[in-house]
């Protein structure tokens, strides 16, 4: 009998330590896509650096946020000035006590660790380590109208001359301060046509790759704003045909291509949601759609990213 109660006793042992490891294992808090999400931080030279997503690819936007670790009226005259991200200038803006701002990785760029550089008045240089991972956006070969894909016509040439004067102003006349109270939102939700970043070729001609999203959408459907911004561009244009591009401040600005009709002008402010045109088939395209593009600083990003990469920009890390 003792030898029977020693082998229950054993048996009830194990029974007892299997369901304490499996208790283990089954309450531990599984990584979400939000934890995933979440700002990376850095100490460094007394300031918490914060960016997300942790590993960027190319065509990606870097939310980035800062603060000093001393008191803000101690540190108010170290303001940064500028950050400066593969060979590229970004802006930043005061925000809770401490400053933020967006970079973006242009596409092409190769797979490696790269420096993001924050300088602030009193000489101090921060740099804050940032890992690009590849991604392969896939090619694409479209025919187009010769005139289309290379202008040969001295009007068209002096057209395309004049277009790229007016986008250089535009791009050239962001705010200081961040506009955006919500996330992005895409202006349509019809399928996907061509999808960002593909490299393409026009009539088997090497061209840019794809700086943004066609949506399937037929001439005359309402198209809306990405999210609050000011018109800065709302004109035809020879590529793009009926343009309309918004500022959202920092230098980030959503673009609108081959409208139908426009039914903005610049200057005006416009709220989520707002219409702003109709889709259409103007400029150099294949067929009626819109194509919807986001650029910063001169670095165009994957505009469906960028609505995820946008909650960043909602968020003081710090306080959460």
């Amino acid at each position: 009998m003792s030898d029977e109660w020693g082998v229950m006793g054993k048996r009830l042992s194990l029974f007892f330590l299997g369901g304490l490891i499996l208790g283990v294992v089954f309450f531990q808090p599984f990584p979400t896509r939000a934890e995933k999400d979440s700002f990376v931080s850095v100490s460094q030279s007394g300031f918490d650096i914060f960016h997300a997503p942790e590993n960027p690819q190319p065509g990606q936007a870097v939310v980035v946020a800062l603060r000093s670790r001393k008191p803000m009226p101690e540190t108010r005259a170290q303001q940064p000035l500028n950050m400066k991200f593969i060979d590229r200038k970004f802006s930043l803006e005061p925000v809770a006590e401490g400053w933020r701002g967006v970079a973006a990785v242009p596409l092409g760029t190769e797979a490696a660790n790269y420096s993001l550089s924050i300088k602030v008045k009193d000489g101090t240089e921060l740099a804050l380590p940032i890992t690009v991972v590849a991604h392969d956006y896939g090619e694409q070969r479209l025919t187009v109208p010769e005139e289309m894909a290379t202008p040969m016509l001295p009007e068209n040439l002096q057209k395309i001359k004049r277009d790229r004067q007016h986008l250089g102003v535009a791009y050239g006349s962001s705010g200081d301060s961040l506009l955006l109270a919500e996330m992005v939102r895409p202006p349509l939700s019809s399928t996907i046509t061509s999808p960002f970043g593909r490299r393409r070729l026009l009539n088997g001609k090497p061209k840019a790759p794809h700086g943004g999203v066609d949506f399937q959408a037929a001439v005359g459907v309402p198209i809306t704003a990405a999210a609050k911004g000011r018109v800065v561009l709302a004109e035809e244009l020879y590529y793009s045909g009926n343009l309309v591009i918004i500022d959202h401040g920092l230098d980030i600005f959503t673009l609108y291509m081959h409208l139908n009709e426009i039914s903005c002008r610049s200057g005006d402010t416009v709220d989520p949601g707002q219409i702003i045109g109709t889709a259409g088939s103007s400029g150099r395209v294949t067929g009626p759609h819109l194509h919807w593009g986001v650029k910063i600083a001169g670095v165009f990003v994957d505009p469906l990213r960028f609505v995820d990469d946008s909650k960043h920009l909602l968020k003081v890390p710090w306080e959460e």
